[in-house]
């Protein structure tokens, strides 16, 4: 493991106790997307995985196509700083799942992986050591009732409810002609992964939907926030009956429309409040421009305070975000996403965390 240096940075744009921290930074590299992986915790160890590839300047994304590998990084002191570890090989083939998942091992990580962002398929990955040796990639089958998708294009979301049952929340890519979108389903599995159910779609047909971030709020409730990308937008959809149904409730931030949006990290407070975080990739959305906000709900996300800037007004042009957060045993939040300050002559991609009392 290579050890990584901090970098601090002061914020007083209404968070507490804030603090900024260099996870992975090297020249001629592009490191993003934690979201695209996930992010564990235990106590104050946190595991994050993220990708890391070469720099190639270009428009969009400045990284080069095909050098992408996955990384992941590791703090045992809540945040404050953090080891480098290889991440898990998706090349190999995959397997079936033979033996159910304990799902309350305390030590547990476990990851949904696509292999490609329009047609699959998704595996999984898990870890019964906190992440430092995972057994995958397995294979990951769902039938969809009255639909033909083209194939399962998930990241990391997903609520455990017990031993070998966990609720999952995907997103499914669709076909038809020359259009293609993606849209989320909630799916459960009550004998540890070996197979899942199909519970509900979440939100309208048709409309391009991505990255669910989902939270339980009590035994029968369930809130997820959904990236939609045309236009960009996050949305939020209450279930009442454990996933079979779902109400949409109040925007609760205005992304602007721009670069497709980014999207939310939900976290469920000690308060029960409810920590929403995301980027902001347009100057023109908010006052402060591009950067990393935070909202809170304190009514189970009928209503969002207005967003507060995490980090913001250092350089950094429309690549950042994807973020991932948890919850510290002392309140604290560690929020993790990717970050340049390229409008400052800085022009690599990197990622960093903020750590902030909510």
């Amino acid at each position: 493991m290579v050890a990584i240096s901090i970098e601090l940075y002061s914020i007083d744009d209404g968070v507490t106790n804030s603090k900024n921290v260099k996870i992975y930074y090297e020249q001629g590299k592009f490191g993003g997307w934690p979201a695209n992986i996930g992010i564990w915790s235990w106590g104050n160890e946190i595991l994050t995985g993220f990708i890391v590839g070469d720099h190639e300047d270009k428009k969009g994304h400045p990284i080069k196509d095909g050098s992408e590998s996955i990384k992941f990084a590791r703090s045992i002191n809540g945040g404050e700083t953090w080891s480098i570890e290889a991440g898990f090989d998706k090349t190999y083939p995959l397997k079936s799942l033979d033996k159910s998942i304990d799902f309350s091992n305390p030590d547990l990580s476990f990851s949904f992986l696509m292999y490609n962002d329009r047609k699959g398929p998704s595996a999984f990955f898990y870890s019964y050591n906190r992440g430092k040796k995972w057994e995958g990639p397995y294979k990951f089958h769902i039938e969809f009732p009255d639909s033909n998708p083209a194939g399962i294009v998930t990241r990391t979301d997903y609520v455990i409810e017990g031993k070998h049952e966990m609720t999952a929340f995907l997103t499914v890519g669709f076909k038809e002609g020359n259009r293609d979108w993606r849209e989320v389903a909630c799916v459960r599995t009550h004998n540890g992964g070996r197979t899942w159910s199909f519970l509900s779609w979440i939100g309208p047909h048709g409309v391009n939907s991505i990255m669910p971030s989902s939270v339980r709020l009590d035994s029968s409730q369930i809130i997820t926030i959904i990236r939609r990308t045309k236009p960009p937008w996050l949305v939020s959809y209450l279930s009442a009956d454990n996933g079979k149904s779902w109400k949409q409730l109040c925007d609760p931030v205005d992304v602007g429309n721009t670069f497709f949006g980014n999207p939310p990290a939900l976290l469920k407070l000690n308060n029960g409040q409810l920590c929403l975080i995301y980027g902001i990739r347009g100057e023109d959305v908010t006052k402060d421009g591009i950067g990393m906000y935070v909202s809170y709900s304190s009514d189970d996300g009928q209503k969002w305070s207005k967003p507060q800037l995490l980090r913001g007004h250092d350089g950094a042009c429309f690549d950042i975000g994807y973020p991932r957060s948890v919850l510290l045993p002392d309140g604290k939040v560690v929020a993790v996403y990717y970050y340049n300050n390229a409008n400052e002559g800085i022009k690599y991609r990197y990622i960093a965390a903020t750590i902030f009392t909510p």
